[in-house]
């Protein structure tokens, strides 16, 4: 069984970037269905929250551990190496979308509704200001994920710097958590009205990515490891995490937190359990290649489906043909783009040539 000192001094999780790889397969699934589907096979669109839930718990780790070693954060260092990861692809894609968009006659809707959020998606805002409820697909709509993200790196160095404590952070968490699903159940009608942009902007963060960091917050601290250890760091404990979740996908709780919750365990239990079972086989080589892509692949997912349905039409409403392709064209763009275009910019990172190859993935 992993100790303190052992999990402290882990730099890469390999599990974590295997279980990218299944977080963006189900979202290039949902992607690729024609409709909502019932049942397990119309739940890809969480694979968003388990992406959350591994930013979470690794952003939250990294942060906590410079604290620890260096006495401080430097936050101008963190943001720096944020923005060459994200960044260039990010709006090189967004160009790319934007002439797409130009190419469209200018009557559409689609075409008008993109422009006038062109803002919205330029600044990282776009699941506040954008609205979804239209009859025409959204382009680059998935960014609304990419925005979560953002403000999540955006607000978290800035918390552990500047807190006093680490009971106040978990505090703050836990209150930001529990202001999140009493604004989704429409509990604070009186200061949030309903669908008012002030309850848009408060639900826009994810309990997922606040059971990260604050199980990051556990694994960092002593006491709390030896808490959590004996429950999250045995042979079983990701198999069982992993049960529940199954059991969800199916029967999906009455609060939709709890499923999420789940989720936040199972990534520690990975994080804690790589010498077993489950987490060694999410750490093997082809899962985590395309777990370090992963990025890359949400970027291009949805232009190459698009791509695919136009240049196969026969295979447009087949998901299950349809997946595969999509899947094996996005990992292959992706691949390439991470090795040429993205290099540029990660060899600018600070301190980018003291970290070995194989932890490149531990950051993204």
């Amino acid at each position: 069984m992993i100790t303190l000192e052992g999990f402290r001094s882990t730099r890469y999780f390999p599990a974590l970037d295997g279980l990218r790889c299944f977080s963006i397969a189900a979202v290039i699934w949902h992607h690729c269905t024609p409709r909502q589907l019932d049942g397990i096979a119309g739940r890809g669109h969480l694979g968003v929250r388990l992406f959350f839930c591994i930013s979470g718990l690794l952003i939250t780790t990294l942060l906590l551990r410079e604290q620890r070693v260096r006495g401080s954060i430097d936050l101008m260092r963190f943001w720096i190496r944020r923005s060459l990861r994200i960044f260039p692809l990010y709006y090189t894609v967004l160009a790319l979308f934007t002439l797409f968009a130009l190419s469209l006659p200018e009557t559409p809707a689609q075409r008008t509704h993109f422009i006038g959020n062109l803002p919205f998606f330029l600044c990282h805002t776009s699941n506040w200001f954008i609205d979804y409820d239209v009859t025409h697909p959204v382009l680059f709509g998935f960014a609304w994920s990419l925005s979560t993200e953002e403000q999540f790196y955006l607000m978290l160095p800035i918390l552990v710097k500047c807190l006093p404590s680490r009971a106040t952070l978990t505090f703050m968490l836990l209150a930001v958590i529990a202001i999140d699903q009493l604004a989704e159940h429409h509990h604070l009608t009186l200061i949030l009205p309903r669908h008012s942009r002030a309850e848009i902007i408060v639900t826009s963060f994810m309990a997922s990515i606040g059971f990260g960091a604050l199980l990051a917050l556990g694994l960092e601290d002593p006491k709390w490891f030896a808490r959590l250890r004996p429950a999250l760091g045995q042979w079983f404990s990701a198999p069982l995490c992993l049960g529940v979740i199954f059991v969800w996908l199916i029967w999906p709780p009455r609060e939709f937190v709890l499923f999420e919750a789940a989720l936040a365990l199972f990534v520690a239990a990975c994080a804690l359990g790589i010498q077993y079972g489950l987490p060694r086989a999410f750490a093997s080589k082809p899962l985590c290649h395309v777990g370090r892509v992963s990025y890359g692949m949400y970027l291009f997912h949805v232009p190459v489906i698009g791509a695919l349905r136009i240049v196969l039409p026969s295979i447009a409403q087949r998901a299950t043909i349809l997946f595969p392709l999509s899947f094996l064209g996005t990992a292959l763009l992706a691949t390439l783009s991470h090795r040429t275009f993205e290099a540029l910019f990660l060899s600018l990172r600070p301190d980018s040539r003291r970290v070995p190859a194989n932890v490149s993935g531990a950051a993204t």
